[in-house]
C-alpha cells in the first residue's frame, strides 16, 4: 500500500509539486479510510470531488455528520470553476475532526514538473509532513513544455527555458528548493521511464520512491 511505503501517519499531510498530486491524494485517503477517518483538502484549489461528500463551510456538525456514513470527507469553501478553494476551518483545528488530513497544497498547471514563486507552495500552520512528486514524462523535455515556471526552475538549474529538464537539472531544483520530505517520481511506467528515475534519484538529497501512483505501484529508489 502507498501509505505504507510512504509511512503516512496521522496528522497532516501536504503534497506538492506535479504530475500526480491529486491522484496520490485520493489514494492515500482511499487506504487510510481503512485505519480511520480522513479529510481532503486543498490550501490551493482543487475541482469538487464527485465521489466524495464534500462539506462545504465551517460546520463542524456537517463534517461530523458526512462521517456517519463515510470514512473520507472533502472540505473546502466554493470556488469559481466548479472548484474548491482552503475550508475556513483553519487546518490545524481540522487535525482533531479526524486520524488523517491529507491536503493538496500546491498547484502545476497540469505539467509533469514545476519550480516554485515566493508564495508557494501553500503550507498550512500545523503540517506535520510534506510529500513531493514530479512527473518523470517531463524529464528530458524542453524546459518550457514540461515545467511550470520554466523561467523559474531554469534560472535553479542553471539553464535557460529552450534547454531540456534533465535528471540532473530536475534533482538540482529540488535539492535547492529544499521543499518536501520525501519525492515521488511518478508516472514510471516501463523500462526506460524507470531509467530516468533511477538517474534523477542518484542527484536527490532526500529519499526518493518511483513508479505509478494510479496504480498503487511505488518502490523505493534511495532512503
Amino acid at each position: 500500500m502507498l501509505s505504507d511505503i510512504l509511512k503516512i501517519k496521522k496528522g497532516l499531510t501536504c503534497i506538492i509539486g506535479s504530475g500526480g498530486k491529486t491522484t496520490l491524494m485520493y489514494a492515500l485517503a482511499d487506504e487510510l479510510s481503512e485505519k480511520g477517518r480522513v479529510i481532503v483538502c486543498t490550501s490551493t484549489k482543487i475541482y469538487t470531488p464527485k465521489h466524495i461528500p464534500t462539506v462545504e463551510g465551517n460546520s463542524v456538525e456537517a463534517i461530523e455528520s458526512a462521517f456517519r456514513n463515510n470514512g473520507i470527507v472533502c472540505v473546502g469553501k466554493p470556488a469559481e470553476g466548479g472548484k474548491l478553494t482552503a475550508p475556513d476551518i483553519p487546518f490545524a483545528d481540522l487535525k482533531s475532526y479526524a486520524d488523517y488530513v491529507i491536503c493538496e497544497a500546491d498547484g502545476s498547471k497540469g505539467l509533469p514538473l514545476k519550480a516554485h514563486a515566493a508564495h508557494e507552495p501553500v503550507i498550512p500552520e500545523g503540517c506535520d509532513d510534506i510529500i513531493g512528486v514530479a512527473g518523470v514524462s517531463g524529464i528530458n523535455k524542453k524546459t518550457a513544455d514540461v515545467c511550470h515556471r520554466a523561467d523559474i526552475f531554469a534560472k535553479l538549474a542553471g539553464l535557460t527555458v529552450n534547454d531540456t529538464a534533465s535528471p540532473k537539472a530536475v534533482a538540482d531544483v529540488i535539492n535547492k528548493e529544499g521543499l518536501c520530505r520525501r519525492l515521488i517520481i511518478n508516472q514510471a511506467e516501463g523500462a526506460e521511464y524507470m531509467k530516468l528515475a533511477e538517474e534523477t534519484a542518484a542527484y536527490i538529497d532526500i529519499p526518493v520512491y518511483a513508479g505509478e501512483i494510479r496504480k498503487g505501484q511505488l518502490i523505493c529508489l534511495h532512503l
